[in-house]
């Protein structure tokens, strides 16, 4: 992984971030260094870097490894979802050369995630992402989705299936790209899509507790005894640019502050508010009144702006947190500022 960009590990609210200081990061798997990834869910499978031989199809402009993910032992019946960057990360477009299966024996396909993010509490499932796939298993299309299934319309609260007459379906690699964009005005998300450099449309999720910010990611799902094997080449991420309905200068705090958390009691999550003056390294904690860590949310450079933040009452080893009093700590450099909040049960 060649890492050339400093990411923070918060959700962003009010201010668009980008990728830091306008870099670029890639990954072709040739060093065979797969660290920087990160599962989606603890029990999932890592990705690796292979050898291109053992991929179905040698990429003509790939090198000599090539990524690979499976849910191999159905810890997350055939989903397999790999993310690397940071949950910060906003406002960029994710390309990767994806493996595309073609009339699979049972529902099968890979794609790209953008905005991932596991901490998030979503209405029907823990976490949120979209992914965009090809679904080339008779249906003919390409879906660009979320994670949130509603059991009792069997529907998903942002779900877009996009005509694919007019791309080729062959199975083999193909590019596939998203550019995802915050839209302040309006509190949503665009997603842009490409495939094969053929312009898929874009869409916008205004779905609720959709994410403003998150990883991006690649996706393999087999509806079968196991996961599909997904193979990716030429991952990159770039930053977007500035949008045009933002005014960095306009919107930047002139104190550092941290407000009350909301809902205040709280059962099972709750919302953290605060706002960064000027940037530099950034905690935000959780303690409880014994003054025992909790979990750390955030501990980076982060640049000033405002932001937001859910906290879903787990503590740093996964664990659901008892009933009680827990205290914020947001510190940057001498400054620090502590918030009370109440865990029901």
């Amino acid at each position: 992984m060649q890492r050339k960009v400093t990411l923070w590990t918060t959700v962003l609210f009010v201010l668009t971030l980008g990728l830091a200081h306008g870099q670029v990061y890639t990954e072709d798997f040739e060093d065979s260094d797969v660290s920087e990834w990160q599962q989606y869910r603890l029990d999932e499978e890592m990705i690796q870097a292979i050898d291109m031989a053992d991929a179905p199809q040698e990429l003509l402009e790939g090198g000599d490894k090539v990524g690979y993910i499976q849910d191999i032992d159905v810890s997350y019946t055939g989903v397999a979802v790999l993310l690397t960057g940071d949950v910060m990360d906003a406002d960029y477009t994710i390309e990767s050369d994806v493996y595309v299966y073609e009339n699979a024996p049972v529902s099968a396909y890979t794609g790209l995630i953008a905005y991932g993010d596991s901490s998030r509490q979503g209405p029907y499932s823990h976490g949120y992402y979209v992914k965009l796939v090809a679904d080339f298993d008779g249906s003919n299309r390409f879906r660009l989705y979320n994670n949130q299934l509603n059991m009792s319309t069997f529907s998903y609260t942002f779900h877009h299936s996009i005509d694919a007459d007019i791309v080729d379906k062959t199975e083999g690699w193909h590019h596939m790209k998203i550019e995802v964009a915050t839209n302040w005005a309006d509190s949503t998300v665009s997603y842009h899509c490409y495939y094969d450099e053929v312009d898929l449309g874009t869409y916008v999720d205004d779905s609720a507790l959709h994410t403003y910010a998150g990883h991006p990611g690649v996706f393999a799902f087999q509806q079968d005894a196991d996961g599909i094997a997904g193979y990716f080449d030429n991952f990159t991420v770039t930053p977007n640019g500035e949008p045009d309905n933002v005014d960095p200068v306009q919107n930047l705090p002139v104190s550092m502050t941290l407000r009350q958390n909301y809902p205040n009691p709280f059962n099972p999550s709750t919302t953290i508010s605060f706002d960064i003056h000027e940037s530099g390294e950034v905690a935000l904690r959780i303690f409880n009144i014994r003054g025992e860590l909790v979990k750390t949310l955030a501990n980076d450079y982060i640049r000033s702006g405002s932001y937001e933040l859910n906290w879903d009452g787990f503590d740093s080893q996964g664990q659901s947190v008892a009933a009680g009093a827990y205290v914020i700590v947001l510190s940057r450099g001498n400054e620090q500022l502590s918030r009370s909040m109440l865990m029901l049960k």
